[in-house]
């Protein structure tokens, strides 16, 4: 059988192996959520931009209907006896 002795130098020797993968595998997935941030991040960005595009043309949009509008009551107008 092991000694005392030795017995806690393979306990502490494990403890610190232990320890050691879980420094790593933190390390890892800091890594990994630091990678999807950036990820979401910079899609955000690019979605954020496409909804302004949108936006605009909505606006450009919404004016054009306007006009139509317009040219429509004018015509309305016009006809009206």
């Amino acid at each position: 059988m092991l000694e005392v002795s030795t017995l806690y130098l393979l306990l502490a020797m494990l403890g610190f192996v232990l320890l050691a993968i879980i420094v790593v595998h933190h390390h890892n997935c800091s890594d990994q959520i630091r990678h999807k941030r950036n990820e979401v991040r910079s899609l955000a960005n690019r979605l954020a931009a496409k909804n302004a595009v949108y936006e605009e043309q909505v606006t450009e949009l919404k004016a054009q209907l306007e006009k139509l509008d317009d040219e429509i009551d004018i015509l309305e107008q016009r006809l009206q006896p």
